[in-house]
């Protein structure tokens, strides 16, 4: 809940949700996915990406297009509000994740992750 927490006063006065913040970062990665790979590749079922991609829309931070090859596919693409919003928005979870650090006391990220996936028995 201290992650959640710190992430929400983090992005503040942007009110944007971890889940639209990782939706962001990948259709910038991939411009144009379409809305069952952006599901996949956050491990989503697909019905739960329509809300969120909506709200992006209804932002001004993301566009849906439809697929020249196949109407019934949309692309989502990052609007120029949406991409500098991304940067913003980067800059802040990569302090978030220092401030954690931190108050882990640990060594590298990638030792926490390797401790937390211990603690999840795999």
């Amino acid at each position: 809940m201290a992650v959640f927490d710190d992430i929400f006063r983090a992005f503040g006065e942007h009110k944007i949700t971890t889940a639209e913040f990782s939706v962001l970062a990948i259709v910038a990665d991939n411009p144009g996915i379409n809305q069952a790979d952006l599901a996949l590749s956050l491990g989503v079922e697909r019905p739960r990406m329509v809300p969120i991609i909506n709200r992006l829309e209804e932002s001004g931070l993301a566009s849906r297009l439809v697929d020249g090859q196949d109407g019934r596919t949309r692309r989502i693409h990052l609007t120029r509000q949406g991409e500098k919003l991304l940067e913003i928005l980067k800059a802040r979870f990569a302090e978030h994740q220092a401030r954690m650090l931190k108050r882990l006391r640990a060594g590298t990220p990638d030792g926490i992750l390797s401790d937390l996936w211990k603690l999840a028995g795999r």
